[in-house]
């Protein structure tokens, strides 16, 4: 009863960052709530009566929230089990994108295989741009749209875009349009992504790209990340197996293991990884 008082002023609302895990009815269920400019907070949710949420702390304080300033408000566990990663910290996989978005006005720098560098800035809580460079000499863009919601079920769209100011043909100048569904929660979720990749520079047919895999927390800090990828091109389909751990703490976030990695000017190839990511 308690579950469906909670979720019809959600329905009537809209969609907003309640998960559907969290049953009023359950007095020893705890909660975990976090805003969009980063803080978090330990206790109960009351009520959701759009626009507004209550929330009492552990310290028998109430607090009150309008629902368009909250990240998401969780189930709280142990904190050996946090229920969500804080503040979404796989916008990316090793290489490919997933549905989830930073929170409004947060920004993301990532770094991979010490080559790929380029930060992100979220204009919404739903809408990103992203600027960098590859080195040696290579401009990264990337622009995702994404539902980002407290759902097990989100959606995105966007592109990502290389190319050099070189005029050889040998410099790359190449767009990436994808479409990424991630199922499950921000802390262990499935995810796929398929687009295609077109080369303006090589008069190439463009190649169709899938990736399938996911983050799943198996410790306080550790995450069990997978991110294979499936290319059909002229020479047949290939695959390239990506596997490895992240730990995520806080704002940063490090990637080892067996990933394929590329700068667009060579074939694409599995090899032992590196990543990292700051959330500032």
């Amino acid at each position: 009863m308690a579950a469906c008082l909670l979720a019809l002023p959600l329905l009537l609302w809209g969609q907003q960052p309640i998960s559907p895990r969290i049953d009023l009815k359950d007095a020893r269920q705890q909660h975990q709530l976090l805003t969009k400019r980063g803080d978090r907070l330990i206790g109960r949710l009351l009520y959701v009566l759009p626009p507004e949420a209550g929330f009492r702390l552990r310290s028998g304080d109430t607090l009150y929230f309008d629902l368009s300033a909250l990240q998401l408000v969780g189930v709280y566990k142990t904190p050996a089990q946090p229920s969500f990663a804080e503040g979404g910290l796989f916008p990316d996989l090793f290489i490919s994108n997933t549905a989830y978005a930073l929170g409004e006005g947060q920004r993301q720098f990532r770094n991979v295989q010490m080559a790929w560098n380029h930060v992100d800035f979220a204009a919404t809580g739903h809408y990103s741009i992203g600027l960098g460079y590859v080195l040696p000499f290579h401009f990264v863009v990337r622009t995702k749209i994404a539902t980002n919601s407290a759902q097990l079920f989100n959606i995105a769209a966007g592109i990502n875009s290389l190319f050099s100011l070189g005029p050889s043909d040998d410099f790359p100048r190449t767009a990436h349009l994808y479409t990424a569904l991630s199922l499950g929660e921000p802390d262990r979720f499935f995810n796929l992504n398929a687009g295609y990749m077109l080369d303006f520079t090589r008069n190439q047919r463009s190649q169709f790209l899938f990736s399938g895999g996911g983050a799943f927390r198996i410790s306080s800090y550790w995450f069990l990340l997978l991110d294979n990828l499936y290319v059909i091109s002229r020479e047949g389909p290939r695959i390239y197996p990506g596997f490895g751990l992240s730990y995520a703490r806080r704002r940063t976030r490090l990637d080892i293991g067996y990933f394929f990695f590329t700068t667009f000017t060579a074939e694409l190839t599995s090899s032992p990884g590196i990543g990292y990511s700051w959330k500032f």
